[in-house]
């Protein structure tokens, strides 16, 4: 058994997802379609905020978990092959797969995506620890999927806002 990342909801709907800091959040959906739901962790939790406030403000950038929650099997199979995990038995673990989490440094000036790990979740919400890729991959956001791309677009306007919000009440304490 993994490490529980994900706690369901109504209908498989995510209720918490577990942040980069270790928290649990509500999770906020950024895009989704006839086959997949994407979320991201709650980007106003004081404590993501302080972990990444840092990178976003002299870097431009920030580390951020997308979490797709598969509507068939077929949706995850997709996306399986699509990373290239085509063989039987990946194809198969669709069955038991409810999500696929993504963590990714984002570099919005760059509009690239570098993943820092991905793996997939089964029904109960558990991270499968066979399943955990770890090799860093970098991206540009075109050479991703559309839903992925909206999802970017949401989640980085967000995440902006808030750094903006963050970046204020900083100064203001001082």
């Amino acid at each position: 058994m993994g490490q529980q990342i994900v706690q369901r909801g109504a209908l498989g709907q995510p209720s918490q997802v577990l942040d980069e800091t270790g928290q649990w959040t509500v999770p906020l959906l950024v895009a989704s379609d006839k086959d997949v739901h994407i979320y991201i962790p709650d980007v106003t939790n004081p404590e993501w905020l302080e972990r990444n406030y840092p990178d976003f403000e002299n870097r431009g950038i920030y580390i951020l978990s997308m979490f797709t929650l598969y509507k068939t099997p077929e949706a995850c199979r997709a996306n399986q092959i699509a990373w290239g995990l085509s063989d039987g038995a990946h194809l198969d673990a669709c069955n038991w797969i409810g999500y696929r989490v993504r963590r990714a440094t984002i570099d919005p000036r760059q509009k690239s995506v570098t993943l820092i790990m991905a793996g997939m979740v089964d029904q109960n919400g558990q991270l499968d620890p066979g399943s955990i890729q770890d090799q860093s991959v970098s991206r540009s956001w075109n050479q991703l999927d559309a839903n992925t791309q909206e999802a970017l677009k949401k989640a980085n306007a967000l995440v902006t806002e808030q750094m903006r919000i963050y970046d204020r009440k900083l100064h203001s304490a001082h």
